[in-house]
């Protein structure tokens, strides 16, 4: 007997009770619902007609009472659309007896009705206002009286059996209850029986089948399931035995070939000069070239914090954290190393391995030794800043002798001579400033900028940059908006060179943003530092280029070549030299947004603004 078979067996009776008990429990149910809401219905009806011929019999005495002192004409219309509405009510009733002692109470209001109707009509025949009062007293009010206490009646009648019927439902649904809960129980029973019976025959294979997938679990490959039935259950034993067979054959032919990839791995890893390491999430190296444990100490099995380098730590939970490539801006990103007395520096990337399903199962550390590209940019820095101080002075020379030719103190000139010396003029200054921003880099890298840190305050700060652009913008027809927070403290800062900064910021932004656009300024306190940010509403820059934005010499392809684009550098160099962070936000078409974060005064060497 197949597994089929047996829970066809095991299930099917259980299966059967409950249909048996859902259908008696529907057929139960259907037939109290119907009788219930039929008796519900006849007995609201009685009440719902006889409320009506009260309410009629009110508004006929309404009217009488009206024409007690006078005879108004619509008096009579009302009349005869109320003994209308009346008669049509007491008529439906007439047919809607449904409840012992209903009928007689019925008679009693027709005939009361019909006396009711003649007592009427002489009343409204009567010219007498004397003896109108009198027979509306002595005849007509006790009759209308007589016919509401007839109504009411009938509406109590209902009203009772209605409360009589809900007490029958209530014993109907607690016998139906109790059918339910016999069925129920007996069928509850009966499955029991058919489980204790059946279950053996089913779960003990299974469970040796667990067993024998627990060992698979923990190696043991070579566990053989004994097969014991040819149902289900024996089939899935063959297929299991199978599967170890093959599981067998592949984890000897996986262990070689994963062999074979660690040793070409380590090879491949060991001839890099640069150094390479490979962790897990946790943190441990489970694999590092000769250059990251000779140069990082770098083991494996070991851990990334033992290694005792700070800056890789910090990358390495940068990289789990955000599950985002890390990747150093320049080459003041360079992790110094110190042996043998000589200075090394490798510049550190880092990139997560994710799986099929994106899950983080590691991150790849690899560090470049760029110390001799480092040496090559000072020299390279060296040799522009004595360029740059070779050149100032015969320059100076020569803007000079430009000024005194344009003056034409020495001699009168031609338009075309004036023309050539103009545009020499501005040549000489463009370059002249070139010079001056090169020199500026030298200083502020040398660290002889002469930066001199004072608590500078932030609203004074922004009012006195902006102001000094504010007619520039107006001409531009750009607005220039201003935001700082009322709470925001001072920074400790060099007023000049932060001028600079922010000079330099918003020259790029009335460059690049069109007539009608807006360029804000704002500043704001955030975790105890100061958060300035410079938005315009330009063209904004792709994003291939914003790694770039910062580097000596870079200008955004399509944008304003004449620049020299050393002035975000600058930027970027002061900012830091302030112990801050200077960075930017596009996208095309849309703007660009520059931020500088200062630290606040009350977090610098514990001094309060």
């Amino acid at each position: 007997m197949g597994i089929r078979a047996k829970l066809v067996i095991a299930l099917g009776g259980l299966l059967l009770i409950l249909a048996v008990v859902g259908v008696v429990s529907l057929h139960t149910l259907n037939e109290s619902s119907t009788a219930i809401e039929r008796i519900l219905r006849e007995n609201y009806d009685s009440v719902a007609v006889c409320g009506s011929m009260r309410a009629a019999i009110d508004k006929l005495d309404h009217l009488a009472e009206l024409l007690l002192w006078g005879n108004p004409p619509e008096a009579v219309q009302q009349r005869d659309g109320l003994l209308q509405e009346f008669g049509n009510a007491l008529h439906f009733q007439q047919g809607n007896v449904t409840v012992a002692g209903e009928q007689e109470l019925t008679d009693h209001l027709t005939a009361a009705w019909k006396s009711y109707r003649e007592n009427l009509e002489s009343f409204y025949k009567l010219a007498d206002l004397a003896g109108r009062r009198d027979f509306y007293r002595q005849e007509l009010q006790p009759r209308s009286k007589n016919i509401r206490e007839i109504a009411q009646k009938i509406i109590d009648l209902n009203m009772n059996n209605m409360v009589a019927v809900d007490g029958q439902a209530q014993r109907r649904t607690a016998q139906a209850r109790k059918a339910m809960i016999l069925l129920l129980a007996a069928g509850l029973g009966i499955g029991a029986a058919l489980i204790v019976l059946s279950g053996p025959a089913i779960l003990r294979p299974l469970a040796g089948l667990t067993r024998s997938v627990r060992e698979i679990q923990k190696g043991n490959l070579d566990l053989v399931v004994n097969v014991h039935s040819r149902d289900e259950i024996g089939q899935l034993g063959e297929a299991f035995n199978q599967m170890a067979t093959s599981l067998r054959e592949l984890r000897r032919s996986d262990q070689a070939h994963l062999l074979r990839a660690q040793r070409s791995t380590k090879l491949a890893l060991d001839s890099l000069s640069d150094a390479v390491a490979i962790c897990n999430p946790s943190g441990t190296i489970e694999l590092a070239n000769e250059a990251a444990q000779q140069w990082f100490g770098l083991r494996p099995q070991s851990n990334v914090a033992e290694a005792g380098n700070n800056n890789l730590t910090e990358i390495f939970k940068r990289v789990c954290q955000r599950e985002r490539p890390y990747q150093p801006r320049g080459y003041d990103a360079a992790i110094q190393i110190f042996q043998d007395d000589e200075e090394h520096f490798f510049l550190p990337h880092a990139v997560p391995i994710f799986d099929a399903r994106r899950q983080l199962v590691g991150v790849t550390l690899m560090l470049a030794d760029v110390t001799r590209l480092r040496r090559l940019d000072e020299v390279k820095t060296g040799l522009i800043s004595t360029v740059s101080h070779e050149l100032k002075t015969p320059l100076t020379s020569i803007r000079l002798a430009i000024h005194l030719v344009l003056s034409e103190k020495i001699g009168d000139l031609t338009p075309k001579q004036m023309e050539v010396l103009e545009a020499a003029r501005e040549d000489s200054d463009r370059l002249y400033q070139v010079i001056e921003d090169l020199l500026d880099i030298s200083r502020i890298e040398s660290g002889e900028a002469g930066i001199r840190l004072e608590p500078v305050n932030v609203q004074e700060l922004v009012l006195r940059v902006t102001d000094k652009v504010r007619a520039a913008f107006r001409d531009h027809r750009v607005t220039l908006k201003t935001e700082v927070a009322p709470d925001v403290p001072q920074v400790l800062a060099d007023p000049a060179r932060l001028a600079l900064v922010f000079d330099n910021l918003l020259s790029n932004a009335l460059k690049y943003t069109p007539a009608g656009g807006e360029v804000r300024v704002a500043a704001q306190a955030v975790d105890g530092r100061v958060h300035f940010t410079v938005k315009d509403t330009g063209a904004g820059i792709a994003p291939e280029y914003l790694p770039l934005i910062f580097e000596k010499f870079f200008r955004v392809p399509g944008q304003d070549q004449a620049s020299s684009g050393l002035g975000l550098t600058i930027a970027k160099q002061i900012v830091e030299a302030h112990g801050g962070a200077i960075g930017v936000a596009s996208l095309v078409g849309q703007g660009t947004t520059f931020t500088v974060d200062l630290k606040a005064v009350e977090l610098a060497g514990g001094k309060l603004a």
